[in-house]
């Protein structure tokens, strides 16, 4: 535990060092600028981000075979867990385990909460994989110097590649029940009591079975793809507001880039460092300078703060009842 700790803690030092460099390099007081100029960005930002938990939570709640929480609880869960993995100093997936814990507090079995859960995260592997490809390919249409392995443009490249590996790999070992496999190998059984090893089938076999309701997975899909969506509009009215003119598909691409690149980085702290470079790198892509794209990588930051603190309270208020 401590060195897991340590681990945490030296991860977002060398991202929060990496942020102050990009502070430097990058004109951060001139972008911080275009922020403070326009003091209602924070009120905008946090409405805008609105749609993106509400698309999140109904993809997460069509999963649920039982339904046991309605889309308020989904929606409130929804909201803290992504909070706890954008603002605690820990890796990413941890959003995801604080959605699975507080669901169970809300009565859902552990088993269909992790698979939901699971399921979910993997709709969301796949709806960014899809928006990445339309941006990757929008890039090659409408530029034609832009170079597949030239310069940062690899790193997007590289970044579809492996999402769509791992993609792969997680719906074959669903398909063919490679837990269920594992549980039986005799070292890994006799290390674990009955209980965990009843758990760990349950939760196989509700992520098998989830596998084959494929209506319900595309229909979720198409919900998650609107969720990423709405990630990018928020991007959108923090350039409306500041006066940058930029196209739907201009924050598409920033959006993509973005979260494929912190999704791959997913064991950075807060996505400190990942999520302020890809900004930049995939502004200039689509033709921002690197001060305004900075600027828009601190709104992004400040609208974690705003739309964050609040979820904390929410937590601790909500379910404290719970908890004792």
């Amino acid at each position: 535990m401590k060195l897991i700790s340590f681990k945490n803690i030296f991860f977002f030092l060398i991202g929060f060092f990496f942020i102050a460099w990009l502070y430097n390099f990058f004109s951060g007081p001139e972008a911080l600028k275009y922020i403070l100029d326009h003091k209602e960005l924070g009120f905008f930002l946090v409405l805008a981000h609105i749609p993106t938990i509400y698309f999140d939570s109904v993809s997460w709640q069509l999963l649920m075979k039982t339904k046991q929480l309605n889309i308020y609880w989904c929606f409130v869960i929804t909201w803290i867990s992504q909070t706890s993995g954008k603002l605690f100093p820990t890796g990413n997936v941890t959003g995801e385990f604080v959605r699975i814990f507080l669901s169970t507090k809300k009565g859902m079995s552990g088993s269909e909460a992790s698979s939901t859960v699971i399921g979910d995260v993997a709709l969301a592997a796949m709806s960014l994989l899809i928006m990445a490809i339309f941006s990757f390919l929008s890039l090659i249409y409408l530029y034609e110097e832009f170079s597949i392995l030239g310069g940062a443009n690899k790193y997007l490249f590289y970044s579809i590649l492996i999402l769509s590996l791992t993609s792969l790999i997680f719906c074959f070992s669903i398909r063919k029940r490679f837990l269920k496999s594992l549980i039986k190998k005799p070292l890994i059984f006799f290390k674990l009591n009955i209980n965990h090893v009843k758990s760990l089938l349950r939760f196989d076999y509700e992520l098998y079975a989830l596998s084959f309701r494929i209506k319900t997975v595309c229909f979720a899909l198409v919900i998650r793809l609107l969720g990423w969506v709405g990630g990018a509009f928020e991007i959108y009215i923090f350039f409306f507001v500041i006066g940058i003119d930029v196209s739907l598909l201009d924050v598409i691409i920033i959006e993509s880039f973005t979260a494929i690149l912190r999704s791959i980085m997913f064991f950075i702290p807060a996505g400190l460092g990942v999520q302020e470079i890809a900004f930049v790198i995939a502004g200039n892509f689509v033709g921002l300078s690197s001060e305004i794209s900075f600027s828009a990588a601190i709104g992004r930051r400040i609208r974690e703060v705003l739309v964050g603190i609040p979820a904390i309270i929410s937590w601790y208020t909500l379910f404290k009842k719970t908890n004792n």
